[in-house]
């Protein structure tokens, strides 16, 4: 039997999988948005490196919820919500988020994220 995962709760870990996976997403399609448009710089490279990071970060979270019995089936958005179907140690079960809400969350992980990168490049 598997042990609890000193990382916490699954539905906390499962709401920022789902967090982060939609942020890689929309930062390479808003890449693909602005490779459209005659733009004076190229933000590609910003764009890329969030995807990335947010890619990676999806990732280990994935992992770290099927390690913990936890295994992703199906996201799909549903009116104004986004929908997750989940299999926890054998059992079907169903998270329901607010799209806006979760905009509102990718919003705050990019300022972070940006706000981090500020830091490491221009320290004193």
């Amino acid at each position: 039997m598997k042990q609890p995962h000193p990382e916490g709760n699954w539905r906390e870990l499962l709401h920022e999988c789902v967090l982060f996976g939609l942020l890689f997403k929309a930062a390479m399609a808003d890449q693909q948005r602005f490779g459209a448009l005659p733009l004076k710089l190229s933000y590609q490279l910003v764009l890329e490196e969030l995807s990335r990071w947010a890619e990676r970060r999806h990732h280990q979270l994935k992992r770290t919820l099927k390690q913990m019995g936890c295994e992703l089936l199906l996201s799909r958005k549903q009116g104004s919500t986004y929908v997750v179907q989940v299999r926890v140690r054998g059992y079907q079960r169903e998270a329901i988020y607010s799209i806006e809400l979760l905009r509102a969350e990718c919003q705050q992980q990019l300022n972070l994220w940006a706000k981090q990168r500020e830091e490491v490049h221009y320290e004193p």
